[in-house]
């Protein structure tokens, strides 16, 4: 059953304290939001809490020299550290820099924000996840399936990924040779998932839904009318008895989603 967001305001300071330590400990990777500038976002990495000087600090270090250039003059920031099903997250000002790194206050409450159990998670055209089903192999003579190179059968079967969660994924394709074996309730125990600079992770799926969709599409002649229509293929499958090591892999390409773009 999938969970709502749900939000909890921390202003108790030795609870902060603690949070913000434990995360310096850990060296998590944060996000630094210029205020007004809410759509770009710094890395960083949590380097150490000061609390015995007259203006308690968190250091945040490993900052690109792109980074500190986009920060230059600002003051105020919020600051995101992102984590597997909870985001903490607070506002601040800069108060100290360094070459590559910056001090800011103490905040006075941190937002704890939980993500629903099995929110799902877009693939990119930066980092694009596939399934590969041991149940479909397309053929190179087939018409209706991919196009591909006799050398290139290992990957001919690679079905792009839409969005995936950790319950399952919605794999998506414009061929149709695919529905002559996928159907609603159909198991493959011996799937693969492939996820950007990762080892494939084996895993077993459930076909849960099917739909087919028809998009306009314009062509490129330039004319306002000239348009056409394109099918596509969604199977949102579930994952059987899912890993750890699927959990790890998913857990992984999250965070990598969650810092694309990030400077």
């Amino acid at each position: 059953m999938l969970m709502s967001e749900s939000r909890l305001k921390i202003s108790n300071p030795q609870r902060i304290a603690r949070i913000l330590r434990r995360i310096c400990q850990a060296s998590l990777q944060v996000m630094v939001r210029a205020s007004g500038e809410a759509s770009v976002a710094v890395k960083g990495r949590a380097a150490g809490v000061q609390l015995d000087i007259a203006t308690p600090t968190l250091r945040i270090a490993n900052i690109s020299d792109k980074g500190v250039v986009h920060l230059g003059s600002k003051s105020r920031v919020q600051i995101e550290f992102i984590m597997m099903s909870t985001k903490v997250m607070f506002v601040s000002n800069i108060i100290a820099r360094e070459h590559s790194a910056i001090h800011v206050s103490m905040p006075t409450s941190l937002v704890s924000i939980e993500r629903r159990k099995n929110a799902r998670h877009a693939s990119t055209e930066d980092l694009t996840a596939f399934l590969q089903l041991s149940v479909w192999n397309p053929h190179v003579d087939d018409v209706a399936g991919p196009p591909f190179f006799p050398h290139h059968a290992d990957i001919a079967g690679y079905v792009p990924v839409g969005d995936l969660s950790f319950g399952g994924v919605c794999a998506v394709t414009r061929f149709p040779a695919i529905n002559t074996v996928l159907r609603r309730g159909l198991i493959d125990d011996r799937a693969k998932l492939i996820l950007p600079m990762q080892d494939p992770v084996d895993c077993g799926v459930e076909v849960r839904w099917f739909k087919r969709i028809k998009e306009h599409v314009k062509l490129p002649d330039g004319r306002e009318d000239a348009t056409a229509f394109m099918r596509s293929y969604r199977f949102g499958l579930e994952f059987i008895n899912p890993s750890d090591q699927i959990r790890l892999s998913i857990r992984q390409f999250i965070q990598q989603l969650s810092q694309a773009g990030a400077i």
